[in-house]
């Protein structure tokens, strides 16, 4: 494999997990929360002390759930740090350009679309494969009266991830529509 074409699988796998990253971040701050919920988030962010009587079982998935939470956020400035060096490194290269756009778009719409597929299908399935994902060891089921179920219910998770399916496509979607017009730009230029 040459090593352009391992830049553009990197830099498109890298594109999807920062738009979806991104898409997690903006639904989070722009979603309608109640105040317990958003107590509870501001706790995971580390911006105010926990208001709710939380059992020591949910609050060690609380604990999980932040320490999760930060590796996000890690992850998230690393892939924006990695695009920005790329765009910045290839801004010169109008064709290289509109491949990494299209590209990038085109895997984000490829990867988010049979993701959002899938959740309409199942979205339990789904929801228990995250959990098993980034919980492995299994603190993440609770009683559906319990405290944590009650402030978050799946109908939550159902809207959130709704939000963040709609809004990644969108992005990819962008992408795919900027590198058209680095197209047309690059056409006009060379005329």
């Amino acid at each position: 494999m040459n090593k352009n074409r391992l830049f553009f699988i990197i830099f498109s796998i890298s594109l999807l997990l920062f738009l979806l990253l991104f898409s997690y971040k903006t639904t989070l701050f722009f979603t309608d929360l109640t105040e317990e919920q958003d107590n509870t988030i501001q706790y995971l962010q580390n911006k105010e002390e926990l208001q709710l009587n939380y059992t020591s079982e949910e609050l060690s998935h609380l604990q999980d759930v932040k320490k999760v939470m930060r590796k996000a956020d890690y992850v998230f400035y690393v892939l924006l740090l990695l695009a920005t060096i790329s765009l910045t490194h290839h801004k010169k290269n109008k064709e290289q350009l509109q491949k990494l756009f299209k590209y990038g778009g085109i895997t984000t719409l490829s990867f988010v679309g049979v993701l959002f597929l899938i959740s309409i299908i199942s979205f339990t399935t789904s929801f228990t494969f995250f959990h098993q994902l980034f919980f492995p060891q299994g603190n993440w089921q609770f009683a559906a009266d319990s405290l944590l179920i009650q402030t978050f219910p799946i109908s939550f998770f159902i809207q959130a991830a709704f939000i963040i399916f709609i809004q990644t496509l969108f992005y990819g979607s962008m992408m795919i529509f900027l590198s058209k017009i680095v197209f047309l730009s690059k056409r006009t230029f060379l005329k």
